[in-house]
């Protein structure tokens, strides 16, 4: 009997440990900085952010948390743009490509703003539907164009 209890003990400990590693890791990421719009940035940083937040939707969606699957939609919508520097330099290597270009930035975009507004509603369903077109996005432009790119910004 004293071993039974001796394993909810530590079961218990365990437990409230995990949750608490959770609750402050969730915490940790939804306060993280994030890059100002207005700020000088590098097209690597604009991804990294976006990276960041397509992560926090995640997170929101497998824990349900609109208010965090809102909050980070909206950040990737308010997205900065690169310094006009690489822009330039994007521009060129894409060349004719840039349609393709700014067709996918419109998915991930236009999927940003669907997505903040299910969150808003309250609709997971939605929310997973256009989450999905949005990663579809970024997967589609990363395979035609991530290696192109990564060469001219070097």
């Amino acid at each position: 009997m004293k071993k039974i209890k001796k394993i909810k003990k530590i079961i218990l400990v365990a437990s409230a440990v995990m949750a608490f590693s959770v609750v402050t890791s969730v915490y940790a990421q939804y306060h993280e900085p994030h890059i100002e719009k207005k700020s000088k940035v590098t097209f690597k940083q604009v991804m990294q952010g976006l990276l960041s937040e397509t992560k926090m939707i995640t997170q929101g969606i497998i824990l349900e948390d609109f208010l965090l699957v809102e909050a980070a939609a909206g950040r990737i919508v308010k997205h900065p743009k690169p310094a006009m520097s690489q822009r330039k330099k994007l521009m060129k290597a894409l060349g004719s490509e840039i349609t393709t270009f700014k067709d996918l930035d419109h998915v991930v975009h236009g999927g940003a703003i669907k997505i903040k507004q299910a969150a808003k509603d309250k609709n997971m369903v939605v929310v997973a539907a256009e989450y999905q077109k949005l990663i579809t996005g970024c997967q589609s432009c990363h395979s035609i164009f991530k290696a192109e790119l990564s060469e001219a910004l070097r």
